[in-house]
Parts: C-alpha cells; structure tokens; sequence
C-alpha cells in the first residue's frame, strides 16, 4: 500500500469524534506557537535586557493587536471558499504556511529588540495576523463539524491545546533567545508549524473532498449549501445578532475580564524580572509549566462544565481572580519569596483556563446559526482586542500607579464582572433568536 492509498483511506474528520478532538487541539497548539514567543519569551528577554514596562507592554499590544481583526476575517471566510477541499480546510492551510514564511522571516532578518524594536513588533504582528487567521478559520470549522454535545470538551481540548502550545513556545523560545538569539528561536518555531500542517494537510473535512486543489474529489452538499454570495446578508444577519442584549451583556463581561488578563500579561515580566531578580528564563519556563498544568486541567474540567453549566463555572472562576488580585495588592511584603508569585501564576492560568472554556461554550451558544462562524469570530476579536488594550493600559499607567495599585485595578474590573453576571439571561437570548430567526424567515418570503 503506498503513501497515496495510505493518505486516501484516512478517515473524514466528520466522520470519526476522537480525530476532530485530536486536530482541532493540535490546530489550536499550532496558533499558540507564535502566541507565547510574542507574549512570554521575547517580553522575559526584553526585561532581561533593560527596556522599561511601557516598551514591554507597546509591544505585546503591537504584537497581539491582529487577534482582534479577526471581526474582519470571519465575513471575507464566510464569502470566499474553496467548497472541494472543505469550507475552512483551504484558509487552515493557506494561515498555517504564513505562520512558518513569517518565522522564518524573523530568523532570517534577526531584529535587535532595541535598535530595531518597531521592525520586531511589525514581525511579531504579521506572524500574529496569520496566527488569528487560522484561529478564525479552525473556529468556523468547529462550528461546522462538531455534535451539539462535543462543544464544551472540544473547546477543552483546543483552548488546552492553545495553552501547551503557547506554554512550549514560552519555554523553548526562551532557552533559544538565551542560548541561540532570536533567529534560531524563530526558526525552530517555524520548523513545529511546518510538522503539525501535515496533518490538517492530509485529513478531509467530509468525505470525497480533495486534499490539494488538484487532487480528485468533489465538493460536499454541506459545503456547498453554506457559501454565502451575498455580503449584505452576512452583514445585516451579523449585525442584527451581535445586538441583541444577552449578546452585548456578554462582550462587554468578557471584556473586563480579558482587560484585566492583559494587564497581568504586561506587568508580570516587568515585575518578577526586574523588580523581585527573577531569571528571563525561570520567568518563561514556570508561565510554561503552569499552562500546561492549566490545560490538563481543562481538558479534565471540561465534562464537568458541561454537566453543571457554563454559568456556575464562570462565575466561581471570576470570583477566585477577583480575590487573587486583591491578595496580590494587600500583601506586597510576600512579593520578594518566588513561591508566592509563582503560585500566583499558576492559579491565574487554572482560573483562566476555566473562565476560557466556560466563556466560549456560552459565546457558541449566543451565536445565530446563518452566521454562526463570523458572529463567533467577532466575539474572540472584541476579545483579544481589550486583551490587547489591557496590556496597553500599562503604558499610560506606568509612572501614575505603582504595581500594587495596578494588581486593584484588575481586581476591580473582575468585581465589576460578578456584579453584572446575574444579568445574563440566556433563555430570554433563545427567545430573541427565534424572533429574529422568525422574522428573516418572513423577510425572505416576502423577496420570494
């Protein structure tokens, strides 16, 4: 039996639930790749090498930024596609190849992070900008693919996939900057990618599609049936099912949530490194460590969220970030012992994990089925976007408050989030679907 038989008789991801868990996770590591160089290792090494708290966090907002244009890759998706190789299996692909083209850049031009410090943030923002493509095009084939019953454990498994990958990323570009510089770093990042799109490169999405635009296979009657020929009535759809008020209760909890979250990210570096003598590499290794403690617990979690409810998940979980920080703040004379901080880490990724996927089985639920892959791209956008405007809020910050008074901030905005928690009401939002689903009904009988 050959390699092309062999390729031919892999089963569709459709068809077979433990391989949609293992690739969608093994998607989500790959993304994560260039999120922990850009997050973790390079702002450790940048501490390391004396650039203040601002610089650090201008960067990692510069560097993140793309993740909230993923509002505009959603509807350009849902409009073009390559039906006879999967609706989302091209765009997986086609994100995957930047990835590794934009690593490799990296390695190639090896920027100073303080001659060349914009020319580095513009590299770490077109890696990202392919990294936040993939994830919109994964998440749409998620949406498309997955059971009703899956969602809660898939997201385990792909948001720990995230996890690991940015963990690993965070722990080995680490070592490399160190050891190697930023070249070598970037190039065995590239050299991963490059090994995981071997398999979204060699599974279907359903049965009898092409693997490569010019194998043989069809388009399946699914695929065919969700392209979308209209920009106007992904738009008009979209915008119609963002507003309805559980919808806009929830972006707006989720983006406390993640302003907090970045903060953390920025400040964290700056403080352990250059404040409390930590090493660049102890710094990266431990955020590694704990994500990837962070995700096995996840993935274990994930059943049990799906049994007791996102809701109670999600609020136990912002209620234990919310009084973290505040221990954080009060009690700065711990701050010199390494155990306090880094088991200050390690709840913060634990906590995190499970706000994670607690949040997004509720954001899938909110979405409208005729626009479901770019209503959810939409909601991580807004996401990552005041994750990116935390970590930016560092900068203006810096020099105003002191990094006690910054730890009560985010405790504040956690505390803001459980006062408007009861607030959400997703039976009345299943109501609201149906009217609105009623009314597009009548609308497009009236056209008829």
């Amino acid at each position: 039996m050959n390699s092309i038989t062999i390729i031919t008789a892999l089963p569709a991801l459709k068809d077979h639930r433990n391989l949609r868990f293992f690739t969608l996770g093994l998607l989500y590591v790959a993304q994560g790749l260039p999120i922990g160089l850009f997050q973790v290792a390079i702002p450790a090494w940048m501490a390391s090498q004396g650039l203040s708290a601002a610089q650090v966090g201008s960067f990692i907002a510069i560097a993140f930024l793309p993740w909230s244009f993923k509002l505009l890759a959603g509807p350009v998706m849902d409009r073009f596609s390559f039906p006879p190789m999967g609706r989302r299996r091209p765009w997986v692909l086609g994100a995957q190849i930047g990835i590794v083209l934009a690593l490799l850049l990296i390695a190639v031009i090896n920027p100073d992070p303080e001659s060349s410090y914009m020319l580095l943030a513009g590299l770490g923002f077109c890696a990202n900008s392919f990294g936040a493509i993939q994830d919109v095009a994964v998440d749409g084939m998620a949406i498309d693919i997955l059971e009703e019953d899956e969602r809660a454990r898939a997201n385990a498994f792909m948001f720990g996939g995230q996890v690991i990958g940015v963990s690993g990323s965070s722990a080995l570009g680490s070592v490399a900057l160190d050891q190697f510089g930023l070249g070598t770093a970037a190039l065995i990042l590239a050299v991963i990618v490059a090994l995981i799109m071997l398999v979204p490169l060699t599974l279907r999405e359903r049965e009898g599609e092409r693997l490569v635009p010019w194998s043989k296979g069809t388009a399946s009657i699914e695929a065919l049936e969700s392209v979308v020929d209209s920009w106007r009535a992904i738009f008009s759809t979209l915008i119609r099912a963002l507003i309805l008020p559980m919808s806009l209760l929830l972006i707006l909890l989720e983006g406390l949530n993640r302003v907090a979250g970045g903060m953390l990210i920025a400040v964290a570096p700056v403080l352990t490194v250059q404040d409390l003598g930590w090493l660049q590499t102890e710094y990266s290794q431990w955020v590694a460590v704990a994500g990837i403690v962070a995700a096995v617990f996840g993935v274990l979690l994930g059943p049990v969220v799906d049994k007791f409810g996102a809701k109670i998940a999600l609020s136990i979980a912002i209620a234990v970030r919310a009084a973290m920080f505040v221990a954080v703040a009060t009690l700065q004379s711990w701050w010199q012992d390494p155990m306090f901080f880094k088991a200050v880490i390690l709840l913060s990724n634990l906590s995190s994990q499970i706000v994670t996927i607690a949040i997004i089985a509720l954001f899938m639920q909110l979405s409208f089925q005729k626009v479901a892959a770019t209503q959810f791209a939409v909601y991580m956008a807004l996401a990552n976007l005041t994750l990116a405007m935390g970590s930016a809020l560092i900068a203006p910050m810096d020099g105003v408050l002191d990094y006690s008074q910054m730890f009560y901030v985010m405790a504040a905005l956690n505390v803001l989030f459980l006062m408007l928690w009861p607030l959400v009401n997703l039976d009345r939002h299943r109501a609201d679907m149906q009217a609105l689903t009623s009314t597009l009904e009548f609308k497009a009988q009236v056209t008829k």
